[in-house]
């Protein structure tokens, strides 16, 4: 199913109904689905497990509420989140039909599939604000069982999922429901799903998002220094994949320090004007590569001893002919989490959560290998 950068939020959107125009942010936290619509399509009704599911994710954001009864039947109601703003609503549960198509990784099969009767809750057009403008609804990609995923995998799709987040809102990103191949051509044959390093997603008995084991950070190879279980999940919050953060977030004493060194690495550029919410930018062109020799290299230190590299391209936004920023951003000390990795840090790599192993494979940004996420041949073939 098809991808697409926003270019005016920067937010990733996917389709999944038969009319393109119809978006949906892509939300890697969100317990359901949930669009914008004017009247309710089939209700849910009390008794039903989905509903018995959808209000244990109540948001503390509303007021509480009880279910509703309408000519002797119970109606479900539950809380669908806007996840930019914060906002929430109540609203009734309802069932839509869901559309995707089927791939065997090169190409779109004529064969979609039609999911009827799956649980997209029913939102006021209020909860659209800061949305993509074409936004109709919030795609849920957690690992709620009332997420995308799990509203796919009756029809034998595998517990996973592999994003690929354009960089681009040119170039159409990619999701494929299920395993590879994944072909992102050209190169000939390229097969992002060989190119994944796989470790383990940590359980966060109080959230629906994924987690990752990170113990340090590094600059030119070289570890900042930053006390023991400063990332640990059950002392600072964790690490945390986001595609509604526009940019990595650090908390304020990891940022400090971080910042201190990264200083130290670039002191030769020639400084820039901020650009908000940037706060650190110089005079340079990555798109052109001038210096970026120079430019250093920054690795998250993953728990088993592996390395996240993160590649200029996803270090360093280019804001305008001549200027750069660091695309990273100071939290705040009050923070939820350590540090939230966000959608600028995953554009233009494959990212696989494999719900089943409990596991997340990614790769090095697809540059590296000659591709991008915006190399998936969107035809539709017999």
């Amino acid at each position: 199913t098809s991808l697409h950068k926003d270019p005016s939020t920067s937010l990733h959107t996917i389709t999944l109904t038969l009319n393109p125009s119809e978006q949906y942010l892509v939300d890697l936290d969100a317990p359901f689905i949930w669009n914008q619509c004017d009247s309710l399509h089939l209700p849910v009704f009390c008794d039903e497990s989905d509903c018995l599911t959808a209000r244990r994710y109540m948001s503390p954001l509303c007021p509480e509420t009880n279910n509703t009864h309408s000519s002797d039947q119970c109606l479900c109601y539950d809380t669908p989140v806007n996840p930019i703003t914060g906002s929430c609503a109540l609203t009734n549960a309802s069932r839509n039909v869901l559309t995707v198509y089927w791939t065997a990784g090169r190409s779109l099969s004529t064969y979609r599939i039609q999911y009827f009767n799956r649980f997209v809750s029913c939102a006021p057009s209020s909860l659209l604000q800061s949305l993509p403008a074409q936004a109709i609804g919030v795609a849920s990609l957690s690992q709620s069982t009332l997420s995308l995923l799990y509203q796919f995998i009756i029809d034998d799709v595998t517990q996973k999922f592999s994003l690929c987040l354009s960089s681009s809102s040119d170039d159409q990103g990619v999701i494929f429901f299920g395993d590879g191949p994944y072909y992102l051509e050209p190169p000939a044959n390229f097969d992002a799903s060989s190119i994944l390093s796989y470790i383990p997603l940590i359980k966060n008995p109080s959230a629906l998002g994924y987690f990752i084991n990170v113990t340090g950070i590094s600059i030119n190879q070289k570890a900042i220094s930053i006390p023991p279980n400063t990332f640990a999940l059950d002392v600072s919050g964790g690490v945390k994949l986001s595609t509604t953060v526009p940019y990595t977030t650090l908390r304020s004493d990891i940022y400090s320090v971080f910042m201190s060194e990264f200083k130290k690495a670039v002191d030769g550029f020639p400084r820039g004007k901020k650009v908000s919410p940037l706060e650190y930018c110089f005079k340079t062109n990555v798109t052109r590569q001038t210096k970026v020799g120079s430019i250093p290299r920054i690795d998250l230190v993953l728990g088993d001893g592996a390395y996240w590299n993160i590649h200029n391209s996803n270090l360093l936004k280019q804001v305008d002919a001549d200027a750069s920023c660091l695309a990273i951003v100071n939290g705040g000390n009050t923070v939820e989490h350590a540090v939230v990795i966000g959608t600028y840090q995953l554009e233009n790599i494959m990212l696989q959560f494999d719900l089943a192993q409990s596991r997340l494979g990614f790769s090095s940004s697809l540059s590296s290998f000659g591709s991008s996420c915006g190399n998936f041949d969107f035809t539709v073939r017999p």
